[in-house]
């Protein structure tokens, strides 16, 4: 997995994304917004624990991309039984880990599968 901007979360004033990584935290505490300029501080040690737990089960799951190519997830509608491959879900649906930051929660989300920031940027 590429090292970088895995994370990321919308600015709180001007909606734009704001990416980021772990990498970023252990050498600023705090990250700006290449929009509005607006700093976020990442001080409370509550915070940056649950911010690196996540990455770490995140980048877990992407390194497991091997065994998971095989694995499924059971979903029974009804008499039906449906195996979605799990890989399948990785790309489909987004990890997000919600948390509080000075009084306001934001969703910070992880990026499964790289790809250009441009096409990330008008996915949101």
């Amino acid at each position: 997995m590429k090292k970088g901007h895995s994370l990321y979360f919308k600015c709180l004033s001007c909606q734009s994304p704001i990416h980021f990584s772990i990498f970023d935290l252990d050498h600023s505490s705090s990250i700006d917004c290449a929009s509005c300029s607006k700093k976020y501080a990442f001080t409370d040690p509550i915070l940056m624990r649950q911010i690196k737990k996540f990455e770490a089960l995140c980048c877990k799951i992407h390194d497991a991309e091997e065994i998971l190519g095989n694995a499924f997830v059971g979903v029974d509608v009804g008499s039906h039984h449906v195996k979605v491959p799990y890989k399948l879900l990785l790309t489909r649906l987004s990890s997000s880990l919600e948390l509080m930051m000075n009084g306001q929660t934001i969703s910070i989300a992880f990026r499964i599968e790289p790809i250009q920031d441009q096409q990330f940027t008008s996915a949101l």
